[in-house]
């Protein structure tokens, strides 16, 4: 009797793996698709900082994109670039993750369906933080706004790690 409810047991918790599987994502997942045939023009007044006057501040204007409702509260991994917010000399465990290099620190923030706000309480490594990174959790289609721009997703990550392409 006893190994019939181990058995039920295994069972439910191999069904519950399953269901739980996580849905690899690319960034052009995170934007609905009448946005993709129609994509948002950039902002009117983005100047590359290389090209802009030093005594003149730089006032980023960023575009609004809608999220993909869909991806709500599904477990998901994406491969993005980190810009640090939160942590230690050792750790960072809140961050946003962008679909490329520089994305939000150099130039123009990219709309908000393409930056991630990204809690992680394990904490990401210092040393890793400059390279792209696979980042695993799930995802909310809920805005996250900061004082100067806002990520259209965020994300309860339970595991981040350095990208491979495997």
């Amino acid at each position: 009797m006893k190994m019939r409810y181990l058995l039920l047991a295994v069972l439910a918790l191999v069904s519950q793996m399953v269901s739980a599987e996580v849905k690899v994502l690319e960034w052009e997942d995170l934007i609905p698709a009448e946005e993709r045939d129609n994509p948002l023009p950039p902002p009117s007044n983005a100047i590359h900082p290389m090209f802009a006057d030093e005594s003149v501040p730089i006032d980023w204007v960023q575009t609004y994109g809608k999220v993909v409702e869909a991806l709500n509260g599904k477990e998901v991994r994406l491969a993005g670039f980190v810009v640090p917010l939160e942590g230690d000399e050792n750790r960072v465990t809140e961050f946003l993750l962008v679909p490329y290099y520089g994305a939000c620190i150099h130039v123009p923030p990219p709309p908000t369906n393409q930056i991630v706000y990204v809690n992680y309480p394990e904490g990401l490594p210092q040393d890793i933080v400059w390279d792209a990174v696979w980042v695993t959790g799930t995802l909310n289609a809920v805005t996250y706004d900061m004082e100067t721009f806002a990520a259209g997703y965020s994300m309860k990550a339970t595991l981040a790690n350095p990208y491979d392409e495997g």
